[in-house]
């Protein structure tokens, strides 16, 4: 008999996806007026200040969201001595879809494979990530050089490929849960994509994708999104 096929890998994209929400406005409230454990006044009232400031830049068009997003995490990393905020990654397990919860417990139960692929910042992502049951997580790292680009589109497609190929999984079937048309050059990677975004969206994320399979499951119980997914699985692996 030949040796069954291991079963695909499951890749998550978090804002929108996992969680119901954009984190990346919240970190920024967060960074503004967040209580921060041990930080003193003197020091909190800085990292309020320049973040403030920072905003401003980019309201009047003085820089990009990705240059934002790495100057508020260059801030961060100068404010305090660790990367990461209890505080905050706790609150956003509050915002953890009702359906998806009960499939990544076990997902990390059953030691599936599993990637959390994602643009948001790693300062606090990789700690979140963790706590779900990640083991890989992908996000966007502060000591990037100017320019680079954040973990999205083209670049996440990339870093996810460059983990698969030292994983040995460049091989295995994948299946993709994301809500954004950004990840379009992944979900051509992949051979399934669950799709957490609107209907609308899911009807030109079709038309992007050729020939990957798209299911919407935003608004599937936990118990049919299980099932769905063990469907996926099976076909996958045959």
């Amino acid at each position: 008999m030949l040796p069954s096929e291991p079963a695909a890998v499951l890749i998550f994209d978090l804002d929108g996806t996992i969680l119901r929400v954009n984190s990346f406005p919240l970190w920024v409230r967060h960074l503004l007026f967040g209580r921060l454990s041990g930080m003193g006044p003197r020091r909190r009232a800085a990292l309020s200040a320049q973040t403030l400031l920072l905003l401003i830049r980019r309201k009047l068009g003085r820089m990009k969201h990705d240059e934002l997003q790495r100057r508020l995490q260059l801030a961060w990393r100068s404010a305090v001595s660790t990367y990461t905020d209890d505080n905050f990654v706790v609150a956003l397990l509050g915002h953890v879809r009702s359906n998806l919860q009960p499939l990544l417990d076990r997902a990390a139960a059953e030691r599936l494979d599993t990637v959390l692929a994602t643009a948001a910042a790693a300062e606090y992502a990789e700690e979140l990530g963790q706590r779900l049951g990640f083991r890989d997580v992908l996000a966007t790292k502060s000591d990037r050089a100017v320019g680079e680009p954040s973990n999205s589109g083209v670049q996440k497609q990339r870093v996810v490929s460059r983990l698969l190929r030292e994983r040995d999984w460049q091989s295995r079937k994948l299946i993709l849960f994301t809500d954004h048309s950004d990840d379009v050059p992944l979900m051509q990677l992949c051979n399934v994509v669950l799709w957490f975004g609107t209907q609308d969206a899911l009807a030109k994320a079709k038309t992007a994708c050729g020939g990957t399979v798209l299911v919407y499951g935003r608004d599937m119980d936990s118990a049919t999104l299980h099932a769905t997914l063990r469907s996926l699985r099976a076909i996958t692996a045959s």
